[in-house]
């Protein structure tokens, strides 16, 4: 009888943490990604107006591209198995494409 109680418990646990790791995940994926679309554009958008593109037609195609961006984010979020790896690639991705932005517009 304890046991049942014990694996049952275990097994409730196991499937909080599991719920924790899917909802971590959608933030990253969504948030994440929504940040580095954003900062990707951003980047796109400084280095096309630093080519000699005129800079509102730099910010309207780096906007327009950066719907398909995100959408490649996400789905590449989604198929990524390490969270990890998600969380780093997301957050490292973001902090250099802003650097680089900072970096062109000095």
């Amino acid at each position: 009888m304890v046991a049942s109680l014990t694996a049952a418990a275990a097994g409730r646990r196991q499937h909080i943490r599991a719920g924790l790791l899917l909802a971590l995940r959608l933030l990253a994926i969504v948030v994440g990604g929504y940040f580095l679309s954003a900062a990707l554009v951003a980047l796109g958008a400084a280095g096309l107006a630093g080519l000699g593109m005129a800079r509102s037609e730099a910010v309207i195609l780096m906007t327009m591209l950066g719907f398909v961006l995100y959408l490649l984010v996400l789905i590449w979020g989604f198929a990524e198995r390490s969270l990890s790896r998600l969380l780093a690639v997301t957050l490292a991705g973001t902090a250099m494409s802003q650097a680089l932005v900072y970096w062109l517009s000095v």
